[in-house]
């Protein structure tokens, strides 16, 4: 299978928020620019060719200074050409400044993910984020004005203290800016992080009705909901996203990337150290063809669209009925996934997709 897709880590954040689980460092200059060499070197080691989606993310990619920030796109720009549907660059609102954003756009940045998580300030000390509704809402607005086409927001509910209310004027706030795409994700901790310890997550009956209140919300607004989290306006589903839902190929270059070669699963190690030393820090798992076919069925059954059937069958030269017979006919009989314009998807039944995944775990 091809490779078109190409993800891109920058692990250095100005402050790391209570709730994070990403490799990350705190930025020292002197680390960045090592990094970002040895970014260089690895991304040197790719073929040379437009990538049909590209994403940096992180950690913090905004909080490059601009001169490191133009290192970092210069490194990129072999990729980037006609063929790049899609740029995208993760940003932080108090880190975005104009300077930074006018020259992602000017090497091919299409599209920004900006990571709001609230408009509440309240909501946002608690968390430890360093930015404000304000801050957050001018980000918005600099890059539709610079000519961004694509403008993503992240948002969060289940926050500590969060109400409906809050949930409601975040929705609200959001749907007034010049937006196209939205994520809203519930929030999940891991136990490692310095929120763990203080937060009580919401029960599931809540947790249902919030995300009842954001998809009917957001629907009215004209946003579909094309994955278990993710909104778009019209056509502006994220592309590089879809790579990985799809199960397709993908680079991932950085610490803490990971990247798929066909049946292969390539990560990166943590380790900044090792990392900047050129030790090797490259894991390869090869998967079995039942762990392949199982992570594309789980992949794919997250999006509203589904599994594409004959995409199974080109990939993997059996039908899904040949490799799931009783776990399919179950679900389908019950009506939790239905089969429409050969794909299999869920039956409006997304938030139920983990207790429908164990009926097609591989023993």
């Amino acid at each position: 299978m091809e490779t078109k897709a190409l993800y891109i880590h920058i692990p250095f954040c100005d402050h790391i928020c209570s709730y994070c689980d990403f490799a990350k460092v705190y930025y020292r200059e002197e680390f960045v620019l090592q990094y970002l060499e040895r970014l260089k070197e690895e991304l040197d080691t790719l073929p040379h060719h437009p990538m049909e989606t590209i994403y940096i993310g992180g950690g913090t990619p905004s909080a490059l200074s601009l001169n490191q920030l133009k290192m970092l796109l210069n490194s990129i720009d072999p990729f980037v050409g006609d063929g790049t549907l899609e740029y995208t660059i993760e940003v932080n609102p108090e880190s975005a400044t104009l300077d930074k954003l006018e020259t992602m756009h000017l090497h091919g940045v299409n599209r920004l993910s900006v990571g709001v998580q609230t408009f509440d300030n309240t909501l946002l000390k608690r968390i430890e984020r360093y930015h404000t509704s304000s801050i957050a809402k001018e980000v918005v607005r600099n890059a539709k004005a610079i000519g961004f086409k694509h403008i993503s927001i992240d948002l969060m509910y289940g926050l500590p203290g969060q109400t409906l209310e809050d949930v409601k004027e975040d929705l609200q706030i959001a749907l007034s800016l010049p937006i196209n795409h939205l994520s809203y994700y519930s929030l999940i901790l891991e136990e490692h992080t310095r929120l763990y310890d203080n937060y009580e997550p919401l029960d599931e009956e809540t947790e249902g009705i919030w995300s009842d209140y954001i998809v009917e919300t957001l629907s009215r607004a004209g946003f579909h909901r094309y994955e278990v989290s993710n909104y778009a306006l019209g056509n502006h589903e994220s592309y590089h996203n879809k790579v990985y839902w799809h199960y397709e190929n993908y680079y991932g270059v950085g610490i803490g990337a990971t990247g798929k070669i066909d049946d292969e699963l390539i990560s990166h190690s943590r380790s900044l150290t090792d990392y900047l030393q050129g030790k090797n820090t490259i894991y390869i798992e090869k998967e079995t063809l039942e762990d392949t076919m199982f992570n594309h069925l789980m992949m794919s059954l997250r999006l509203e669209e589904g599994l594409d059937l004959d995409e199974f069958k080109r990939r993997y030269h059996h039908a899904i009925e040949e490799v799931y017979k009783e776990a399919l006919s179950k679900n389908l009989d019950n009506h939790n996934l239905v089969i429409e314009n050969n794909h299999l998807k869920t039956n409006h039944t997304l938030d139920l997709l983990n207790s429908i995944l164990l009926d097609f775990l591989p023993e």
